[in-house]
């Protein structure tokens, strides 16, 4: 089953201090781990106002894929900084301490994509999308059932 999912990074959920940092950290899910068969958890859309820190934090149950968009910034990553920049991809595997903030002048932007480790997916129940069937196809079905 395919589906189109039209996400904007319009009206955020705006959150201060997220995981100790400092500053506004604007944030949006755009999508979920139930829209698709595999073991991920969900695709965010995340931004940093300039000088804002997202603090430094461990996940127990995902692994982080960051894309970055917008903006310079450094990131933390199990006690080493790297800079990054639009094209940077960052993997901040499970049990991993990371943090972000924003170094430059400009708002940081950049994509989330959170996936369950094999030891997290192996305890998780099999996952499948909502499925809705096809408004012909539950035709061409209740007109074969008589319906």
């Amino acid at each position: 089953m395919s589906s189109v999912i039209v996400g904007d990074a319009d009206a955020p959920a705006t959150v201060m201090g997220v995981h100790g940092g400092a500053g506004a950290l604007l944030w949006k899910r755009l999508a979920t781990g139930s829209h698709l068969h595999g073991d991920w958890d969900g695709i965010e859309w995340v931004a940093l106002e300039p000088g804002a820190r997202a603090g430094l934090h461990v996940h127990s149950h995902t692994e982080e894929i960051w894309y970055f968009l917008k903006g310079t910034g450094v990131i933390e990553l199990d006690g080493e900084t790297h800079e990054v920049a639009p094209g940077t991809l960052v993997l901040t595997p499970h049990h991993s301490s990371h943090a972000a903030w924003n170094t430059g002048d400009e708002r940081l932007d950049y994509v989330v994509i959170e996936v369950f480790p094999p030891a997290i997916s192996k305890a998780l129940p099999p996952r499948r999308p909502t499925e809705e069937r096809n408004p012909g196809t539950q035709r061409a079905v209740d007109e074969k059932e008589g319906a």
